[in-house]
């Protein structure tokens, strides 16, 4: 698994963009791969009803504690029907198309997908660029050589 906490700037940043072309009050959201449920929490603080899907068992009891929960692997758990999916899902880097279950599933629940991936990403669904910017990579892995990196990022918004 590709952890890296979405950083709370992005997400307040990329959640005021999805509030204002989406709306989030009364919407029925998924937050999938919810990690620590930034995305989902934020949403649920404009007014959504957030569900987070999340495998990790210590940051689903985080999500717990946020709300309703689904705790298992993506494409492995039965997902409700909602209005939209927002995620920062694996971006492949570590495991080839490990990325590509998220996406499959978010088509096939939501009509509207919000996705943060990699800037260099040319496999997703056609969609509109909402936001752009830096990620940091803190050191975690083996391979990284440097203790914080940066790696640009696009926001997508996909409909179905």
């Amino acid at each position: 698994m590709e952890q890296y906490q979405t950083e709370g700037d992005i997400a307040a940043r990329w959640l005021a963009q999805i509030d204002t072309i989406d709306g989030l009050e009364g919407k029925r959201v998924l937050d999938l791969g919810a990690g620590n449920g930034i995305l989902g929490f934020g949403a649920k603080l404009l007014g959504a009803e957030v569900t987070f899907v999340e495998c990790d068992e210590k940051a689903a009891a985080l999500c717990r504690k946020l709300g309703k929960t689904i705790e298992g692997r993506v494409g492995e758990v039965e997902l409700p029907k909602v209005d939209m999916v927002i995620m920062n899902p694996p971006w492949g880097r570590q495991i080839p198309g490990s990325d590509r279950i998220f996406i499959t599933e978010a088509q096939r629940v939501a009509p509207v997908i919000h996705l943060m991936h990699s800037a260099g990403a040319n496999h997703l669904p056609e969609g509109e660029i909402i936001l752009e910017g830096e990620f940091r990579l803190p050191a975690r892995y083996e391979h990284h050589k440097s203790r914080v990196a940066v790696t640009p990022f696009h926001c997508w918004r996909i409909v179905a």
